[in-house]
């Protein structure tokens, strides 16, 4: 793999809270894909008259970044995987990265020499 990449995307998803690590293992399994991070973060509701302030929620967030010629169909794999079809379920978008340096850990073997 290049160290660095021209044109890359990088796909940001907020979901539920929980479902982030289900869909980093499928990118893992599916995809191959190492390099995706989630995190937790803290949501507010809209604020009603009626009730004050909205009510807080936990959601995860899961950032990949990925070469173009993936960015859809990883960007359609998360869609489905996170059921974000589902409404109140997540939102997902995605951007263009100009560059992208990737990094890896060196293979065990290499580390031997």
């Amino acid at each position: 793999m290049k160290a660095i990449l021209q044109d890359a995307k990088q796909i940001i998803c907020i979901l539920p809270q929980g479902t982030g690590s289900f869909i980093e293992e499928g990118l893992i399994n599916d995809f191959g894909i190492r390099n995706a991070n989630f995190y937790h973060a803290r949501e507010v509701s809209r604020f009603s008259s009626m009730d004050g302030l909205g009510a807080q929620q936990e959601k995860d967030v899961l950032e990949v970044a990925v070469e173009s010629d993936r960015a859809e169909e990883v960007f359609d794999y998360i869609f489905h995987r996170g059921e974000l079809d589902t409404p109140h379920h997540g939102i997902i978008f995605m951007a263009a990265l100009p560059k992208l340096t990737v990094m890896q850990l060196p293979e065990m073997a290499d580390l031997a020499d």
